[in-house]
């Protein structure tokens, strides 16, 4: 298969020449790279030159951030090739600047495909580790419940490690551009419900190794931004599959920023009783607590009902009782 990576980058000099290395040194015979800098005023854009032979394409212009960057190559994949379903045996990822790929990567990768040629997602898996001191914080693949709604609401997106088809990501528009943070996740929650995880394969393969620093967007106050852009997506899940309202008003009060935008989300595989059970056990004590016990005993009649009850037998009792 050919196998697309695209790289984004800014301002990552003291990375981006191992992240460079590790994927032209695949040697990888169907390779096509793409490097989308953000105008990088460090040494990143000396470092692209020397590699420039072995591009497919790259750029340095200023850009809104880091999924415009992986929206631009992908753009250019789109716009320079033919991508078919019925003929294309394509699969794209990005890996970004400050990660690298496990040698053999995308040869494993390769073979997995070759084995299950009409999956739509690949799944191998991703080595975190602190830049400072080398410690592995912990290895892992992408996380697979009983049904799309499961995994999409215990979401362990592991995106270094993850390989889409081409005409999958041309479907789905590429990633999230009004989010900062959790694009990746936002892109496997849209596929999950317009296409389900009949067509995901996870491979037993290490891919991808995730660098954790200080200069990550993740950490510190973007932590706190992460898990809010994360909420803000379950919010708007619950306006579009009609979450009854008196839960809805919980799970307003979780998400702070209305920015999110939606983006061409189709609700096949969405099992909206299932969905609005989880958040109906989630708030059963809260709605007990601020004294809607009506709503509260509703809450987890719809949460028995799914299977989806996880509250203690005595507050059950409890709430039930009054």
């Amino acid at each position: 298969p050919k196998i697309t990576i695209i790289t984004p980058s800014y301002n990552q000099g003291q990375y981006i020449e191992q992240t460079i290395r590790s994927i032209i040194d695949q040697g990888y015979p169907n390779l096509e790279y793409i490097i989308i800098d953000g105008e990088s005023t460090d040494n990143t854009v000396e470092i692209i030159k020397k590699y420039a032979d072995k591009l497919a394409f790259w750029v340095s212009e200023p850009d809104r951030g880091q999924a415009h960057a992986i929206n631009k190559g992908l753009n250019w994949v789109f716009s320079n090739q033919q991508i078919n379903k019925s003929t294309d045996n394509h699969l794209i990822n990005w890996i970004n600047s400050d990660d690298y790929l496990e040698p053999g990567a995308l040869n494993a990768l390769a073979k997995a495909y070759q084995k299950h040629p009409t999956k739509e997602v690949f799944c191998g898996y991703t080595h975190c580790f602190w830049e400072e001191t080398g410690i592995t914080s912990h290895t892992y693949r992408m996380g697979l419940k009983k049904s799309a709604t499961k995994t999409l609401l215990n979401i362990k997106m592991n995106q270094p490690g993850t390989y889409y088809r081409a005409d999958i990501l041309q479907q789905l528009g590429g990633v999230n551009e009004s989010l900062r943070y959790v694009f990746d996740n936002e892109l496997w929650m849209r596929y999950l419900c317009q296409f389900g995880q009949k067509n995901v394969i996870l491979i037993k393969d290490l891919l991808a190794h995730f660098r954790q620093h200080g200069g990550s967007k993740s950490f510190g106050e973007g932590f706190a931004a992460f898990n809010n852009e994360q909420q803000t997506i379950l919010k708007f899940l619950c306006i579009q599959t009609e979450l009854p309202e008196f839960l809805q008003e919980y799970v307003n009060r979780d998400s702070t920023d209305s920015k999110y935008l939606s983006k061409g989300w189709q609700f096949n595989y969405l099992n909206r009783k299932a969905f609005h059970a989880f958040f109906a056990n989630k708030y059963a004590v809260s709605l007990y607590n601020d004294g809607l016990k009506k709503e509260s005993k509703k809450a987890i009649g719809l949460a028995f009902n799914q299977f989806q009850l996880s509250l203690s037998r005595r507050t059950i009792s409890l709430i039930l009782k009054r």
